[in-house]
């Protein structure tokens, strides 16, 4: 990866100065949206280990294996956050991330929720809201976004 690729995040900037940081153990996020931002660079990327140094203990699995994963994740999209910042003791995020498996698209809605113990935020759970397969290019940019939201596909997540 080139030290000037686009960090996954969507952040808008490089990885290295974004994410990477937290990958390679050089700082750790000061909120739960950072680290949401940083955990789904880490899915792009299959780093299991960052995922579950990352997972709060009441909840992580004991193995996470993603090497047979043909998920591609393309975007991120943070919807909201509430609370989840510097002083905080818990936070949600609430986040689109669209991706593509076996040639389909697909959009997962998901609030996460998420607590700082130890100096360090974890990823605790989420709700997902849905998991769809986002319409085929035959639907149309102006149908009914999949989410449900009311919206155009094109004003939704078809941005």
């Amino acid at each position: 990866m080139s030290s000037l690729a686009p960090c996954f995040c969507g952040s808008g900037l490089v990885y290295q100065a974004c994410c990477g940081v937290y990958h390679a153990g050089e700082a750790q996020p000061n909120c739960a949206e950072a680290l949401m931002r940083a955990r789904y660079s880490a899915f792009v990327i299959r780093n299991e280990n960052y995922l579950l140094s990352t997972w709060a203990v009441i909840t992580r699995p004991n193995v996470l294996d993603l090497s047979g994963d043909r998920t591609v994740w393309q975007k991120l999209e943070i919807i909201s956050t509430q609370l989840g910042q510097e002083g905080d003791s818990e936070g949600w995020v609430e986040f689109k991330a669209h991706y593509q498996r076996d040639s389909a698209s697909h959009l997962m809605h998901e609030r996460s929720y998420f607590q700082h113990t130890s100096g360090r935020w974890h990823y605790v759970d989420g709700d997902v809201r849905f998991l769809k397969q986002a319409p085929s290019e035959k639907t149309g940019k102006n149908a009914p976004c999949t989410c449900g939201s009311g919206k155009k596909f094109k004003r939704c997540c078809g941005r």
